[in-house]
């Protein structure tokens, strides 16, 4: 639910696209290339390698997400080889052999280091984007516009245009254009961090900074869609009202504040606490078993009495366990947890009983 980790899902999944159709591009250069009456050992080599290493690096994404980083660098590091390495076999074999134009053996592949560029300053920050964008465009525009600019009469030809524009002009402007991306950037994340606090601040209840009812809600209707096995622990703390007509209603909130504090850090990570209203709280542990409902709802009662609550003492809580069935519904779910809660205050309060 939160939008950091949303964040993360897309850019995993835009890796692996990315990863995906440059294996496919690599894949049809690879075909069309062998199917050609007399190919360069250049292009025979060049996209099927560029095919295997993506496909290699999208396995590896697969099996090892937390290295996407990494992954991302060395695609990018195949990128670069895969566009300067003909970009400087094409220039040296035109230069040395006078009867062999550029123009008329050097692929159609400007277009891709453009394409690459803008990947890199789409995924990357500008402060690393930088650098790759230099290398790329330095290893790539060097042997091509040198070769033209010593050899006019291809340069003034119209393919020698398109190349002196795609590796010349179109670059630079990009390169001029980064600042402009990196600005843009920042706004995107200002504008997704706001977004972040509005939502944390929606589902979040301000007293206790545990979830509320509405947040409660989003999480307890995800987990039912899931369809995992998991159960719900109603707590209502025992004879509230009497602390806040004794203490005030100030100790009242400080009160609570504790309590949700001490159920919270008895909770593992399978478990979400939700303020339900007023004094009750509801607690949602995914993948437990109903066996083990009673156990983990014991567990945060004793957690609850185990220390004096200052200015009141002692403080206990009631609470009613209820595990998920294949017909339940988070409506039936939740009056099961509730029957069972009402059943431990009249069986004397400070237990636990489940339905």
């Amino acid at each position: 639910m939160q939008i950091q980790a949303i964040d993360e899902r897309t850019f995993y999944r835009g890796v692996l696209v990315l990863l995906a159709l440059t294996g496919f591009v690599g894949t049809a250069a690879s075909v069309l290339h062998y199917l050609e009456p007399a190919p360069e050992l250049m292009d025979l080599v060049i996209p099927p390698s560029v095919a295997v290493t993506n496909l290699v690096l999208a396995i590896w994404l697969i099996c090892r997400p937390k290295n996407i980083l990494r992954i991302v660098y060395s695609a990018f590091g195949v990128g670069v080889a895969a566009l300067s390495l003909p970009a400087w076999y094409y220039s040296l074999r035109a230069h040395q052999a006078p009867d062999i134009l550029l123009i008329d053996i050097f692929p159609p592949i400007s277009s891709f280091l453009i394409i690459f560029i803008v990947v890199v300053m789409v995924m990357l920050p500008p402060r690393r984007a930088f650098p790759i964008m230099i290398v790329a465009w330095l290893l790539n525009a060097v042997p091509i516009l040198s070769y033209l600019l010593i050899h006019k009469e291809e340069l003034w030809t119209p393919r020698g245009q398109e190349i002196f524009m795609s590796y010349g002009l179109a670059i630079l402007l990009l390169l001029v254009l980064l600042p402009f991306q990196h600005r843009a950037r920042r706004q995107l994340e200002r504008l997704q961090h706001d977004n972040s606090h509005m939502h944390n601040l929606a589902e979040r209840d301000a007293l206790t900074q545990q979830y509320n009812r509405w947040g409660g809600q989003q999480l307890l209707d995800e987990f039912m869609r899931s369809g995992t096995a998991g159960s719900i622990i109603m707590l209502d703390i025992d004879h509230f009202k009497l602390i806040n007509d004794t203490y005030g209603h100030l100790v009242g909130d400080r009160v609570l504040q504790q309590f949700a504090m001490r159920v919270s850090g008895a909770l593992r990570s399978d478990g979400h606490l939700i303020r339900w209203g007023g004094e009750e709280f509801l607690v949602l542990i995914r993948g437990i078993a109903e066996r083990d409902a009673y156990t983990v709802a014991e567990r945060l009662r004793i957690a609850i009495n185990s220390d004096l609550f200052p200015p009141i003492g002692k403080l206990t809580a009631s609470g009613g366990a209820a595990s998920r069935r294949d017909n339940d519904s988070l409506e039936s779910l939740i009056a099961r947890a509730d029957k069972a809660l009402y059943q431990a205050k009249l069986n004397g309060r400070d237990q636990i009983a489940c339905d």
